[in-house]
């Protein structure tokens, strides 16, 4: 069994006058007017929050670097001792010619 069909209002099919088209695109351009005006608004309000917070902390960071550059001694008293670092690299390359001063070279244990 089939149920009718539904029944729909008749303004549902009629096509708009032209005073309703012209009406509609005026409330479309004036809501895309608003939006942008809104948009510019809260931007810049963003803009101005953010610069000023930026330079608050450019300023705090400025006055706290001031603070420590005054705050550092001038002269670095303490008595200090030099340790030996890690023993230097030597060249032990093999040369064709044996010096007076070089020992001949240890034969290599298998």
């Amino acid at each position: 069994m089939k149920s009718p069909p539904l029944s729909a209002p008749a303004w549902l099919y009629r096509k708009p006058s032209w005073l309703q088209r012209l009406a509609l695109g005026l409330v479309s351009i004036l809501a895309l007017v608003a939006t942008f005006a809104v948009a510019s608004v809260v931007f810049a309000a963003l803009l101005v929050i953010g610069l000023a917070a930026g330079g608050w902390l450019w300023w705090q960071y400025r006055k706290l670097a001031r603070r420590a550059r005054d705050a550092r001694p001038a002269v670095l008293e303490g008595e200090y001792e030099i340790e030996p670092g890690p023993p230097a690299l030597e060249d032990r390359t093999v040369s064709s010619r044996p010096t007076v001063d070089s020992a001949p070279p240890h034969p290599r244990v298998p």
